[in-house]
């Protein structure tokens, strides 16, 4: 497996649940995670290098390589999600500073999943710049993948960043069309399953007890967040959308899936960044003449996936 992502985890009033998804990835014993990739999105990458290295730190894993990818969305004409990057360049942190690398993400996805043809799943839990910017480096890189799981986009609910758009899609809709028109053997872990999933407040505060320095990190990171959370949506705890996903690429059953069209609106309107998904095959049949690309998840095993949370990263804090 390797995880492409933005964690934020270490950027104070930032969702830090890319983190947890990591932390499911390196506790499940199915898994070799050989290596993750930066791009950007919850955060900046200059954001997401430090936060990362201090995580893999604290959880003893210093051995996985990292790798720094897309620091901006593909289009320069998606200025307001550039604004975002901006805005948060300079937020309060928890994990220390470093020095970001040269950009070697797209290089290290290529050379792993073309020199190993159908072993590798990529698990893409931020925007989908990286993945678009592999698939046009090299042709075989699509075709070569055993697995491609995005945690992205909304199939028959509403957004979480606009009404029509999550937010990973949003922050680069040019990309996740280069995506999802590739061909790649896609799953698509959407809100319509994410938003089943909670991590309360009273499970966060219950870490406190474990006084490991990564156990205080991820409840200081979680706590802030949840924080934001209730000024922006409710008080019930953060949605685990990037832990989903990961699990979803270690045991896909945990899921029900539909087979389905899915295209990215890639305008500059209200309904940027949209997945557009064909549930209907009867209708897609007679009005489109593309065939069905994407394995759409619609439904989730709540209770299994909560106790595999609490045995992968909560326990093991």
């Amino acid at each position: 497996m390797i995880i492409d992502t933005d964690p934020a985890m270490g950027t104070l009033q930032t969702d830090p649940e890319d983190g947890m998804a990591i932390l499911y990835a390196l506790n499940s014993p199915e898994v070799t995670l050989d290596g993750i990739t930066l791009v950007h999105g919850n955060v900046p990458i200059s954001q997401s290098w430090p936060n990362a290295e201090h995580l893999l730190s604290l959880a003893g894993r210093s051995d996985v390589p990292l790798h720094a990818g897309a620091a901006v969305p593909r289009s320069g004409a998606r200025l307001r999600q550039r604004a975002w990057l901006e805005q948060r360049a300079g937020m309060d942190r928890l994990a220390p500073s470093a020095p970001t690398p040269d950009s070697t993400a797209v290089e290290f996805l290529v050379d792993a999943v073309c020199g190993s043809s159908g072993e590798v799943t990529v698990v893409a839990i931020g925007p989908l710049t990286n993945i678009a910017d592999a698939i046009e480096s090299d042709p075989r890189f699509a075709r070569d993948l055993a697995g491609l799981v995005v945690m992205g986009g909304a199939a028959a609910v509403p957004g979480n960043v606009t009404p029509a758009a999550e937010f990973n899609i949003w922050m680069d809709p040019e990309s996740a069309d280069v995506v999802f028109r590739s061909g790649a053997s896609i799953t698509m872990v959407g809100l319509d399953v994410c938003h089943r999933t909670r991590f309360p407040q009273a499970q966060v505060d219950a870490l406190s007890g474990k006084a490991t320095p990564l156990a205080e990190f991820v409840a200081a990171a979680s706590t802030s967040w949840n924080g934001m959370r209730e000024l922006l949506f409710d008080s019930e705890g953060m949605h685990l959308y990037d832990t989903l996903a990961v699990a979803a690429a270690v045991e896909p059953d945990l899921l029900t899936y539909q087979r389905a069209l899915v295209e990215i609106e890639t305008s500059a309107g209200p309904a940027q960044g949209m997945t557009v998904t064909h549930l209907n095959d009867l209708l897609r049949q007679l009005l489109s003449d593309q065939e069905p690309n994407t394995d759409v998840a619609l439904d989730v095993d709540v209770d299994r996936f909560t106790q595999r949370f609490v045995q992968r990263v909560l326990e093991p804090l």
